[in-house]
């Protein structure tokens, strides 16, 4: 499902220019009333994509399960693409079924390249071991017999499905009559194409007896209007095309917009767009395969119902004379409102149910769009399910080993080692800790820091050491910090309603606090409790971009968060930091601790606290391991102390019992 959800993706730059092809067509024949032959270049070339669509989808897909079963992928994307050749050979003995290119464009790669890789592993089908030639000569040699066997398997499964849908009619759906039995023929249309689609096959094509029908029907409508007679038959093709498959099957056009209004995923709210003018003109293959809503299981009700809906209103209000029976067949690609005003002689409330058929759509469109957003905007992080960031950067870590010019082979190895790691990670459960800042003088938790441990599968943590840096080598590091935040903000909230009110440190990576989009998401995350959240950076950070740090500082102050700098004096321009940011807080670094038992030391460290005071600034000090080193301190009111002479870090629930039986904060 991963890889038919990807490899339709990488579709979308394809589907547009075949789609503006077609908007551009259809738009120049509607005004025009006539089809000249630049409009008819245009027909051809969205033709000419259609044609080739279903072969650069095996491919696509291929490439990607190539990538997932560690086997060359360019070899595979070809292979695929003759493999459904010659599929398309075997369809050919049947021209009624090829609307199933599609099907088995996307089936086909499923069950060939799993094969072809267990064949490839297997050393009696090897051609040859040596490397003379070099190792790319030496796989597409070792591939032969591999990809001839599952050729082999390949048309023998293709042409048993092929025979056994052939066997499949739909003449028993005929005996629907669309005269006297409106409500269960369109129903039955509607649902069979959704069906249909969603399963990848064209719906109309797939549906042509019916189809007929409906045309029929809109004929025998027309003259019998046109002959003075009243309009006999509600369900006919134009009611269809104008009053329920608005912007396309599944009554798409209600799903743009329920995207547009409700959706906070922006890649989501880009595809919409991008299918907005195509959709006026009832086509949406960016949907159908840019989502996709095809194989996906999260819209097939809505795509099923939207279209239903439309039908028994649609019906409705023809039967209760509120808008006109559609009499004038128009052509499916005419523009939504248009097409309405058209089929009905220019009756306006034939536009206004339109506009209640797509508002009804955007209702049921809805609580798919609000499940997407809860998937995608709360889950807590799982590297598995981080979808596209990890398959892009698996594709980015996986290298072929048949190209030395590529990468180097020291390269190589690193990436496997990513690679590696990352997936052992999948497997484990990340969760939070949290080690208590204390007053020096009485003891009370004055705040906490965040911590992120990984549990592994006998319930083991396991320090950040151990994974971080791998996170951070495959880029992954932005959507941990934003997981962090928003386990932070959860805790918190539960927190308050115990009656604790602990400010909770948060560390943040440089590269996330300038990046506008995952800053917004913190801030929506933190904006209940943004009161008690404190977030510390390291010299490191104030290293970026001075102007976009100096924005993302300034929207968390608007919101009452407070910035430590991390590890302070560590770096070699701590003190022009404090005058070029504003800061609330310092960090003393466990170094300065530990060189307490010197004179010199002890200067130093006095000197930090010095400049804290004198800048009004907060001071926590890290790495606080014994008595010795807190007596060395001197106590300020602004001080807090964070160390395993106190505290190490804790679980949640541990936390919470340390809080509740520590002095409370007022206690002098």
């Amino acid at each position: 499902m991963h890889a038919i959800r990807q490899g339709m993706i990488w579709l979308i730059p394809c589907l547009m220019l075949s789609s503006l092809a077609l908007f551009v067509a259809c738009i120049a024949e509607f005004y025009i009333g006539s089809r000249p032959s630049w409009v008819q270049a245009f027909y051809d070339m969205n033709s000419a994509v259609g044609d080739v669509f279903p072969y650069l989808m095996t491919a696509t897909i291929s490439y990607l399960l190539a990538m997932q079963w560690r086997i060359p992928r360019p070899p595979m994307a070809l292979l695929s693409i003759l493999y459904l050749v010659i599929s398309a050979s075997l369809i050919k003995t049947s021209s009624t079924l090829e609307m199933l290119y599609i099907v088995m464009a996307i089936v086909t790669p499923l069950y060939a390249i799993p094969l072809i890789a267990y064949l490839f592993s297997l050393k009696a089908l090897h051609v040859t071991s040596s490397e003379s030639a070099g190792a790319m000569v030496k796989e597409s040699l070792n591939l032969v017999l591999p990809a001839i066997i599952t050729l082999a398997m390949v048309i023998l499964v293709n042409f048993v499905i092929l025979k056994g849908l052939s066997l499949f009619s739909f003449d028993h759906l005929l005996t629907f009559d669309y005269a006297n039995n409106p409500y269960i023929f369109g129903s039955v249309f509607a649902v069979l194409n959704s069906t249909l689609w969603f399963l990848g096959i064209h719906g109309y094509y797939a549906l042509l007896p019916m189809v007929e029908l409906l045309q029929q029907a809109s004929d025998l409508t027309y003259s019998t209007v046109a002959a003075g007679g009243t309009a006999p038959y509600a369900m006919n093709l134009s009611f269809m095309g104008t009053f329920v498959f608005i912007g396309g099957s599944g009554s798409t056009l209600s799903l743009v917009i329920a995207l547009l209004l409700f959706s906070k995923q922006k890649t989501l709210r880009l595809i919409a767009v991008a299918s907005i003018p195509i959709g006026l003109i009832n086509v949406n293959e960016i949907l159908l395969f840019g989502l996709p809503i095809i194989f996906n299981p999260r819209l097939f009700l809505p795509f099923l119902l939207a279209p239903l809906a439309n039908v028994i209103i649609g019906l409705a209000a023809v039967n209760l004379g509120w808008v006109p029976i559609p009499s004038v067949s128009v052509p499916f690609n005419a523009p939504v409102l248009v097409n309405a005003l058209i089929a009905t002689h220019g009756d306006w409330h034939s536009v206004a149910l339109q506009a209640l058929n797509l508002a009804v759509g955007i209702l049921i469109y809805l609580p798919a769009v609000k499940a997407t957003n809860k998937v995608l905007g709360e889950r807590e992080i799982r590297i598995a399910s981080l979808d596209t960031t990890y398959m892009r950067r698996q594709e980015e870590a996986k290298t072929l080993t048949d190209d030395p010019i590529v990468l180097a082979q020291q390269k190589e190895h690193h990436q496997a080692r990513v690679e590696k790691q990352i997936q052992n990670m999948s497997q484990k459960e990340f969760c939070l800790e949290y080690q208590p800042q204390v007053a020096k003088h009485n003891g009370a938790v004055v705040g906490c820091e965040a911590l992120v441990r990984a549990m592994d599968d006998q319930g083991n943590l396991l320090p950040p050491s151990s994974f971080l840096p791998w996170l951070e080598s495959a880029g992954l590091m932005k959507d941990m910090d934003l997981w962090v935040f928003k386990r932070v903000a959860k805790d918190i909230v539960y927190w308050n309603q115990l009656g604790i009110y602990v400010p909770v440190s948060v560390n943040i990576t440089p590269h996330t606090l300038v990046d506008d989009e995952y800053l917004e998401k913190i801030i929506s995350a933190i904006s209940d409790v943004s009161d008690q959240i404190h977030v510390e950076i390291t010299e490191e950070t104030l290293l970026v971009d001075e102007r976009a740090l100096q924005r993302a500082l300034e929207r968390l102050h608007a919101m009452k968060v407070k910035i430590y700098i991390d590890d302070f004096g560590t770096g070699f321009s701590s003190l022009s930091y404090l005058n070029r940011f504003d800061i609330d807080a310092i960090k003393i670094d466990r170094s300065f601790v530990l060189a307490l038992d010197t004179q010199r030391g002890r200067k130093v460290f006095a000197s930090l606290q010095s400049v804290a005071t004198e800048l009004d600034l907060a001071v926590v000090v890290e790495g606080v391991e014994t008595q010795q080193q807190l007596d060395a301190i001197a106590d300020h009111p602004n001080l807090s102390i964070q160390g395993w002479l106190f505290s190490r870090s804790l679980k949640p629930e541990d936390f919470i019992n340390y809080v509740q039986t520590s002095p409370p904060k007022t206690q002098a």
